[in-house]
């Protein structure tokens, strides 16, 4: 018995139907063959990572390239196969990601994308693995001594399922802004959840740790006797920085947006994180979607090799409190020739809608 339950079951690494991934046809995963989820998976992984081994990442997510930039340390001569166009779509654009991609050839990783990984060679031991170009379809093998499937997570259900709370689309646990499942006193929180983007309004999967954490606390509350809430949608607002690339964003991608019916105003802008004439500036992209209606800003996202997760946090707030570029482009940034330039690149991007939405206006 209990007054209030609350569900934090988390999610499993999720395996694609891939031929020979599992021994005989079961559930456990061949030797040589590995997930990241638990401090066991990452113990297995090390056990063979050493300088010279062959290395093959399949996914080119968040995960994947964390992955990958990890074995590439210990030495591993490393491989990540992808079955999108390019790696982190679901982070940022094509062009954005673009300079990830980059980063990763640069040292020395390969990467090959639009590749669907069909089969898993090896009869004790995995030590190959058979991918399919997309396009040719032409068939390639990569030898492998060690194998990371990195192409998602599902959340664990089952006991939320027994409990008699609702499951949506995205099959994950249905909760309120109290994160509160459809069976009164049964709250869930974190990976097994869906809730509202805040910009779509579709029930999202985060997988996120800041927001498992805000549920969590929500939930905590809630469960002892209080009324907390959550805001009416979140933002995902992420970041990652593996290959020395620092890469954030917050809000939906532009094809996410397109998706739902919005064609945003895009401004993309480089700059410096130093004013010109002082040393050690470091290269940084940014790019707003903005709605092409009122100029409300959708998304933000940032490429660079410096404090780029501060910048998009400033777009996160810009999000939540739903600014416009003319908002934003009059923020007053803090200048110092040593930390901040005159004008900071997010102003400017915001000020690069700003033009385009004013040139539609003068053509109607």
């Amino acid at each position: 018995p209990y007054d209030c339950l609350v569900l934090a079951t988390g999610a499993m690494a999720w395996v694609p139907n891939i031929k020979g991934a599992f021994k005989d046809g079961g559930k456990e995963l061949k030797q040589g063959v590995f997930v990241l989820r638990t401090i066991e998976d990452a113990r297995g992984i090390q056990s063979l990572a050493s300088k010279g081994k062959r290395a093959v990442v399949v996914g080119a997510g968040l995960v994947g390239l964390e992955v990958a930039e990890a074995l590439m340390v210990r030495g591993c001569k490393v491989t990540i196969i992808e079955y999108l166009s390019n790696c982190i779509l679901a982070m940022v654009d094509d062009d954005m990601a673009q300079m990830m991609a980059d980063a990763i050839r640069g040292h020395d990783v390969k990467m090959f994308n639009e590749y669907e990984v069909t089969e898993i060679l090896g009869d004790d031991r995995a030590n190959c693995v058979v991918a399919v170009d997309r396009k040719t379809k032409e068939e390639r093998t990569f030898y492998a001594d060690l194998i990371v499937i990195a192409t998602g997570q599902r959340g664990e259900t089952r006991l939320a399922k027994q409990v008699g709370c609702d499951v949506g689309n995205t099959k994950q646990i249905v909760v309120d802004d109290r994160c509160e499942t459809c069976v009164k006193d049964v709250f869930s929180v974190g990976d097994c959840t869906e809730y509202p983007d805040l910009i779509t309004g579709t029930p999202t999967v985060s997988g996120l740790g800041t927001i498992a954490v805000k549920m969590a606390m929500v939930a905590g509350i809630n469960a002892a006797g209080g009324d907390e809430r959550l805001p009416k949608g979140f933002l995902q607002t992420r970041a990652t920085e593996p290959f020395g690339c620092q890469v954030a964003a917050v809000g939906p991608t532009s094809a996410q947006l397109e998706q739902h019916g919005i064609k945003p105003i895009i401004g993309k802008v480089r700059g410096f994180t130093l004013p010109d004439y002082f040393p050690g500036r470091k290269e940084i992209y940014v790019k707003v979607l903005a709605h092409p209606d009122d100029g409300k800003i959708l998304g933000a996202q940032i490429v660079g090799e410096d404090r780029v997760h501060m910048r998009v946090n400033a777009y996160a707030v810009a999000l939540q409190a739903g600014m416009t570029v003319h908002d934003f482009a009059q923020l007053e940034t803090a200048y110092c020739p040593p930390a901040a330039p005159t004008m900071d690149v997010i102003t400017i991007a915001c000020e690069a809608v700003r033009l385009k939405l004013a040139r539609g206006a003068a053509k109607n």
